[in-house]
């Protein structure tokens, strides 16, 4: 009697354990998490119509370009009419070419890139690889690893998943935020990236802090060969406009190497009285500068009152800005040269 309770009761918790995992596996199938997995199968099975199916792409694509549209000229450039309507004009030409090289990538695990000597190619149309290329540069589309899922807030069929992933290039994490569509089927749809903006932004700074330590020994070759002195800055009328101001400088150089000076650029900054930086402009000379010999360069950058920025740097008291001239190459008669990286540089396959 006690053997038949004891099969009884075995085969109760059996089929308990049945029913929980089957509405456990019901329940898992119709989260956004079980949606993301299909994606990663998807692109490892190179099944592109699953993909497509739980991306996206136009929509997502179409808000991401947005998104680094304003990342890029800030939305004060992007009310002129007609920098509008280029950007709007350029959209037509780049969406579809990440489309297409989302389809290539999943059903062959590669993207191919346009040859330039084909003329006939849509992809050099309307400088539409350009604006692809910094889209993926400045999201970092390229080096970024998913890592997980860390939260999830879902309300009714809409949902925003936020993933950390790892930006190889950078060594660093980074928080994405994937606004997700419940489907007929219950399963789940990438529909755009909440916090590209942000993302963007965060990545950028990464990357110049980066930068700034790689180019840290680069900085002081350039300072110990070129010494730069700021001297006077001041605003002044464009003879050529009523409306348009110049940011005038004079910044002397002496130049400490053995060999002349043939061509530097530079970098000018103002900070305000907090010490926040507010404006900068690049310069560039090639007038030579004999070795052991000191001369004073004039420089000047266009001011609109009509842009913030420039409307900043216009009103300010120069009394109480801070400005500093760095440079940022040199090239000198000899052949030799000494440049600031812009780039990260290339890391080596592991193999």
């Amino acid at each position: 009697m006690q053997t038949k309770k004891l099969k009884y009761l075995l085969l109760f918790a059996v089929i308990a354990i049945a029913a929980a995992v089957a509405w456990y596996f019901a329940y898992w199938v119709k989260t956004p998490q079980y949606s993301l997995g299909l994606i990663g199968s998807a692109v490892q099975k190179h099944d592109f119509a699953a993909f497509e199916k739980h991306v996206d792409m136009e929509t997502l694509y179409s808000s991401a370009y947005d998104d680094v549209v304003v990342a890029s000229f800030g939305n004060e450039r992007l009310s002129s009419p007609i920098l509008a309507a280029l950007v709007q004009n350029i959209k037509g030409v780049a969406v579809p070419i990440l489309i297409d090289q989302t389809r290539q990538y999943v059903n062959g695990g590669a993207m191919e890139e346009a040859d330039p000597s084909d003329a006939d190619s849509p992809m050099l149309q309307n400088n539409g690889t350009d604006i692809v290329n910094n889209l993926k540069n400045k999201t970092g589309v390229n080096s970024m690893q998913y890592q997980g899922v860390e939260k999830i807030q879902k309300n009714g069929s809409v949902a925003v998943v936020t993933i950390k992933v790892f930006d190889s290039e950078l060594d660093k994490h980074f928080l994405v935020e994937l606004a997700m569509q419940q489907l007929a089927d219950d399963t789940w749809q990438i529909t755009k990236i909440n916090n590209l903006k942000t993302l963007i932004n965060e990545r950028d700074q990464a990357l110049q802090n980066k930068l700034a330590e790689i180019n840290a020994p680069v900085q002081k070759q350039i300072d110990d060969a070129v010494a730069v002195s700021p001297q006077k800055i001041f605003i002044t009328s464009a003879p050529y406009s009523g409306v348009i101001r110049l940011l005038e400088a004079d910044i002397q150089l002496t130049n400490n190497a053995m060999r002349e000076l043939q061509y530097f650029t530079g970098v000018l900054e103002l900070y305000n009285a907090d010490n926040e930086l507010f404006y900068s402009g690049n310069f560039a000379s090639s007038k030579d500068l004999a070795a052991k010999q000191t001369a004073v360069y004039k420089f000047n950058w266009e001011l609109n009152p009509f842009l913030t920025d420039d409307a900043k740097v216009m009103n300010s008291d120069f009394s109480k800005v801070t400005w500093k001239a760095s440079l940022s190459s040199l090239s000198f008669a000899d052949g030799s040269t000494i440049e600031l990286l812009t780039q990260l540089p290339v890391k080596a396959a592991t193999k």
